[in-house]
């Protein structure tokens, strides 16, 4: 972290930060430091790539899943974030680590609605433009399809982020 840029202080700082939050659940500290350094390789900055980290970790727990399973869903994720986006097969590998919840789809959803990648009806359904401009009524299970994941790629690093961000509060 040092080598892309970042002040020995404030990489001590984030890594003291992620100490505490290892030592008071089961997560493994260099698995994270590992993907720590991937998002900050992808663009993102240091604090908020430890927020994501421990978003994650805190996704994982939410979803019943243990330290191993949150640490393969960080490696793929951090895979995610230097594709700018994450795809249906990054998806895929989510859905076989058991962390497809539809509470993460919500959150997802609300944070691209947040960001001004889609609106929200009152139905549940989401009015989507799609990258040719056209906008298409779908529902949360349409929005987790290879169409618009990988196709459309609404879920990119700033939804992704912004998700991540939101399970990491409950720190």
């Amino acid at each position: 972290l040092v080598s892309q840029g970042y002040a020995l202080k404030d990489v001590n700082a984030q890594l003291e930060r992620l100490n505490w939050f290892t030592d008071e659940t089961s997560y493994n500290f260099t698995d994270m430091v590992g993907e720590i350094a991937k998002f900050t390789a992808a663009g993102q900055g240091l604090e908020d790539s430890v927020s994501a980290m421990e978003g994650i970790a805190n996704w994982a727990a939410l979803s019943g899943q243990n330290a191993t399973t949150a640490s393969r869903a960080m490696y793929q994720l951090s895979q995610a974030m230097g594709k700018g986006a994450l795809r249906y097969d990054d998806w895929k590998s989510i859905q076989n680590a058991s962390m497809d919840t539809v509470e993460f789809r919500k959150n997802a959803a609300d944070a691209a609605v947040a960001l001004g990648k889609m609106k929200k009806n009152a139905d549940d359904t989401y009015d989507f433009i799609t990258k040719e401009g056209k906008t298409v009524k779908v529902t949360l299970n349409d929005l987790f399809t290879s169409d618009y994941l990988t196709r459309q790629n609404w879920l990119d690093t700033d939804v992704m982020m912004q998700t991540f961000k939101a399970y990491s509060s409950a720190v």
